[in-house]
């Protein structure tokens, strides 16, 4: 349950009725108490429950707008002040795309935005600027921009009230049954016994191509038919790795075989100078890692990032976290593990393409002649330092995008479209950025360790968009509610 309490809903109705009576019903609504919006501006105080919006009558787009729910320590949902657009008939049962209105925003629906048309499917009913909503501290205001007509409607139904609440306690349940218990550090056998079984199935990766002495090579060949999905930098912050895991229908995803999640390295270290010495939450992130890709082989892949090796120059506030983190493992967990971790690192792939997409962790194979050069990586030590550290070919560590050119001529010799987009990792302050695929250079960058904000890229109609998450208390949740009993069963 959230914490939009029963009084609230029923004020909140109360005052809807109330408008309806002074304005013209909505007959191409099948609900009952709904408006149908005039040239005036409808001003509401701050939804508690969900609205339903028709857009260009009954041929047009039926969008649900939601109270964003957040997660606490305690467990409960609550809503956090803005709130989330959705196509309902695809959000629920897919990795789902939203429009988010924040606070002091505003935001115009209508086919002039190329996002909304992405992400929505507009029907040609939806004009160019066709709804204006504005949130404000004084409410939701509402103004039809259009000559096709806007009926909004309130959800009071109690399956579809509680329906976005219910839905990710459900992705919470879904990934329990996929760990098969809670999130807490192993004895050193069973942590020993898992990193060699995750070393084993990366030898035998299917879509690993192998160089030129058998072995896998730096290079994965995914197939364009699974729904890719990109976590940046986690920097051993667990909590983000799992609301990208439970904020969406990932999980799912990747049970049905739909989706491949993409980690672009760096998921140890973290980046707080306060806490960039202690490396419990980086042992018990890697034993998440392992348990995910034990369970999906075929579906979660980790490319080597900067922070992905014991070198003596990984440091982060004055510490050598290479080094802290070589020590660490070894404190813990004996000498056998902390060699079975150099052998992972030393078998991570650092190249991800299909026919759509590149993805590494820093920088892009601008160089690289043609696909077996990243296939033997090993016989170019410079290009596979620049790909995990650089984020320029010249060896600098400055962030710079490149131009379209570049990137055609690099994606015509490893054999991508043209078109392909460039997916790489971020530093701490860079934020995700994303560009139209008719922008001078089809990049994206992304961080995924930011305190307030999980950033992630997901496919969707063979492009990329990007999906924010607020950062959530997750570990002790979900932990809690695997030990208690208390997720939602469901499918």
């Amino acid at each position: 349950m959230s914490d939009l309490s029963h009084a609230e809903r029923q004020g909140f109705l109360r005052h809807f009725r109330g408008l309806i009576r002074k304005t013209e019903p909505c007959a191409d609504l099948d609900l009952r108490g709904s408006l149908r919006l005039g040239t005036s501006t409808l001003r509401l105080p701050p939804p508690t429950l969900p609205l339903q919006i028709l857009l260009g009558g009954e041929q047009g787009c039926r969008l649900h707008l939601y109270p964003e729910l957040v997660l606490d320590a305690d467990g409960r949902m609550r809503h956090r002040g803005s709130y989330l657009l959705i196509d309902p008939m695809t959000y629920f049962s897919d990795i789902g795309g939203f429009m988010r209105l924040g606070q002091g925003e505003t935001l115009t629906l209508g086919r002039a935005d190329a996002t909304q048309r992405l992400l929505l499917r507009y029907p040609r009913a939806v004009e160019r600027r066709h709804l204006r909503l504005r949130l404000s501290d004084d409410g939701l205001a509402i103004k039809n921009k259009s000559a096709g007509g806007v009926c909004v409607a309130p959800l009071t139904a109690t399956d579809l009230t509680e329906r976005m609440s219910r839905w990710r306690r459900r992705q919470l349940a879904r990934l329990a049954r996929v760990l098969g218990g809670p999130i807490e550090p192993l004895a050193r056998a069973p942590a020993l016994e898992l990193i060699e079984q995750v070393i084993a199935r990366m030898d035998r990766e299917p879509y690993r191509a192998l160089d030129r002495l058998g072995r896998p090579g730096g290079l994965l060949i995914l197939p364009d038919r699974a729904r890719p999905v990109f976590v940046g930098d986690l920097r051993a912050r667990i909590d983000n790795l799992l609301g990208a895991l439970t904020q969406n229908g990932l999980i799912h995803a990747l049970e049905e075989n739909s989706a491949t999640l993409i980690i672009l390295g760096s998921a140890v270290h973290p980046d707080r100078p306060e806490q960039a010495a202690d490396m419990n939450g980086s042992v018990l992130m890697m034993d998440l890692l392992f348990r995910l890709k034990l369970r999906f082989p075929e579906r979660v892949f980790y490319l080597r990032g900067r922070h992905d090796s014991f070198s003596e120059e990984i440091s982060h506030a004055g510490l050598p976290q290479g080094a802290l983190w070589e020590e660490a493992l070894h404190q813990a967990r004996g000498p056998d593990y902390r060699d079975a971790m150099r052998r992972f690192y030393e078998r991570l792939p650092l190249v991800a393409v299909t026919s759509r997409y590149l993805a590494t962790a820093a920088a892009p194979p601008i160089e690289a002649e043609q696909r077996q050069t990243l296939v033997d990586i090993d016989l170019h030590p410079e290009l596979a330092d620049r790909l995990a550290w650089a984020r320029h070919p010249s060896g600098g560590t400055s962030s710079r995008d490149f131009g379209r050119r570049e990137l055609t001529r690099m994606f015509r010799r490893l054999g991508l479209a043209e078109t392909a987009a460039c997916v790489m990792g971020a530093h701490p302050g860079y934020p995700a950025v994303s560009r139209t695929p008719d922008a001078d250079a089809r990049q994206f960058r992304i961080f995924s360790a930011d305190p307030d904000w999980v950033d992630t890229l997901a496919g969707a109609h063979k492009q990329l968009l990007s999906l924010r998450y607020p950062a959530e208390p997750l570990l002790a949740v979900y932990n809690r509610l695997v030990r208690t009993g208390h997720l939602e069963a469901g499918p």
